[in-house]
């Protein structure tokens, strides 16, 4: 074999490691399973109509009284017949039957479509010990670390080590993740918040520094969740859990 051609065959074979290393995925910090909260009861997640979604209703035979319309700032539309009606908070079931009564007392055998025609992009929800405590969207945040600068940072009042993910997993069951690194050596929980990538609804919630009970805080989000999402934001959250009968 020639000097020439073994050199070549060392060199591919030199570049033929390196593409599989480099091409190795970056494993991110999962954490261990006994620090998961699990809610007590399984849920289902269900859309709600937010303010500036866009929403087509449709009177089957009465089309003088259906039209595409868009959800005002204080939640309410405007139609026809039934004039102010409240849709934000609601689902798009509730809404169609909330309006299904109201066109049936002015309609006979009254039939309502509710479609959407545009709603917001996804978002994350950054709660607690934040400057501002507030809905973030997902492409401005793809881990808890872009989320939590989004959201203006940590008071310093904050127990950032405790950061946790709010989550509802596949199987129906809300989680409370930690995000934080256990590894010797490393600051805090940074490198954990940023090596976790967030989904659509997922809840960042940062507890307060020196609060006693942390985990009774998590359980609060895992099984009394729709009523402390609500409570800490103040503002319309797009989407609703809804218990699941088992």
């Amino acid at each position: 074999m020639s000097k020439f051609l073994f050199r070549s065959l060392c060199l591919f074979s030199l570049l033929s490691t390196l593409s599989c290393v480099s091409a190795r995925p970056k494993v991110s910090t999962v954490p261990a399973p006994q620090n998961v909260v699990l809610s007590e009861t399984h849920y289902r997640k269900e859309y709600v109509w937010v303010p500036g979604d866009q929403v087509e209703v449709t009177v089957r035979r009465v089309p003088e009284v259906s039209r595409a319309v868009v959800i005002r700032p204080d939640g309410f539309i405007t139609l026809p017949l039934v004039d102010e009606v409240k849709a934000a908070g609601l689902t798009p079931s509730e809404l169609k039957q909330t309006l299904t009564k109201l066109f049936s007392a002015r309609l006979n055998n009254s039939e309502v479509t509710v479609i959407a025609l545009q709603v917001p992009p996804p978002v994350v929800y950054v709660l607690g010990e934040v400057n501002n405590n507030t809905a973030v969207p997902l492409r401005n945040a793809p881990t808890a670390s872009a989320a939590i600068t989004y959201a203006g940072g940590f008071r310093r009042s904050a127990k950032s080590g405790m950061t946790s993910i709010i989550r509802l997993g596949e199987d129906g069951l809300i989680r409370a993740i930690p995000v934080t690194d256990t590894a010797k050596g490393q600051p805090g929980g940074v490198i954990g918040m940023r090596g976790v990538l967030l989904q659509a609804d997922d809840i960042i919630f940062v507890p307060e520094s020196g609060r006693s009970q942390v985990s009774r805080f998590l359980d609060d989000f895992v099984n009394r969740p729709m009523s402390t999402v609500n409570g800490a934001l103040g503002l319309y959250v797009n989407f609703r859990w809804l218990q699941q009968i088992q």
